[in-house]
């Protein structure tokens, strides 16, 4: 499949047709590369760079690549705020917060590829610190961080 074909989305062949014919009449498929202007759109809405494709003639197959900021672009600003141990992530999701006090933990999650378990958790290690806490309700509080 050309690379200008992936952009408008469309059909392409998959490694098992049968398995994908079977998925997609089951309701947990679709077309092969049917979705894909959907995922630039979204790449693009994050501001995380520009999606490439390339296309590898030589095994016929086009490789996405969708970048991703570096964890250590985000928390250099606040590495002096968080002790030492505390994880990465935990630091990213910190400066989240400090950059957005109205952040929910989904957008966390959305923004950072942490699953909702692992933002809870590491949220609990910001607060165990006294880094962060929460005012008003869980729905329409807020973080403050705490100085």
């Amino acid at each position: 499949m050309k690379v200008t074909t992936i952009y408008r989305g469309g059909n392409s062949k998959a490694r098992n047709p049968k398995i994908q014919n079977m998925l997609r009449m089951i309701g947990f498929g679709e077309n092969v590369g049917s979705c894909f202007p959907k995922i630039i759109a979204a790449w693009k809405e994050t501001n995380w760079g520009e999606p490439q494709l390339m296309n590898k003639l030589d095994v016929d197959e086009v490789e996405l690549v969708l970048p991703v900021p570096s964890i250590t672009g985000v928390s250099d600003g606040v590495s002096n705020r968080v002790p030492n141990g505390v994880s990465d992530s935990a630091k990213v999701i910190y400066a989240h917060i400090k950059d957005n006090p109205n952040i929910s933990r989904n957008e966390l999650a959305n923004l950072t590829g942490i699953s909702l378990k692992n933002i809870q958790k590491h949220i609990n290690k910001l607060k165990e610190l006294g880094l962060i806490r929460r005012v008003g309700s869980p729905r329409l509080g807020y973080w403050e961080i705490v100085e």
